[in-house]
């Protein structure tokens, strides 16, 4: 997967909002991938067919949750806590940021990235959707 330069500069930017982040995954509106790396990996790396599958589904369940906006209001992020890990959805306005993040991290923690990454500057989105 050749990553552009913006899109690895949006990464950085996601992993500046909390150290404990683990993961992330950037998918563009069509479901393609655009980043796909560790944060204790200095590039991203090639996902595999299941990650890739499992990108694709994180993008039809965005589509399916804005089918809902206007009754219910937009989705802000999506916190999910398992045995081991726990995962977050953000949906930016042209990008959807998947995160897994460590176990230890508490729900106001996880709102604070959130708030955090949401307020990333545009200019770091655009230059990423448009590279």
């Amino acid at each position: 997967m050749l990553v552009s330069k913006e899109v690895e500069q949006l990464a950085a930017e996601v992993f500046k909002a909390d150290p404990k982040i683990i993961h992330q995954g950037l998918i563009d509106l069509e479901g393609n991938v655009l980043l796909d790396q560790s944060s204790a990996a200095s590039t991203p790396m090639e996902p595999d067919p299941d990650r890739i599958k499992f990108y694709n589904q994180l993008n039809l369940r965005r589509h399916t949750r804005e089918h809902f906006d206007d009754a219910y209001g937009k989705t802000d992020y999506i916190h999910i806590t398992r045995e081991k890990m726990q995962q977050m959805i953000l949906y930016l306005p042209m990008i959807t940021i998947y995160l897994t993040l460590e176990k230890s991290i508490t729900p106001e923690e996880v709102k604070v990235t959130a708030q955090k990454i949401k307020f990333i500057d545009n200019e770091f989105i655009t230059n990423a959707i448009k590279s």
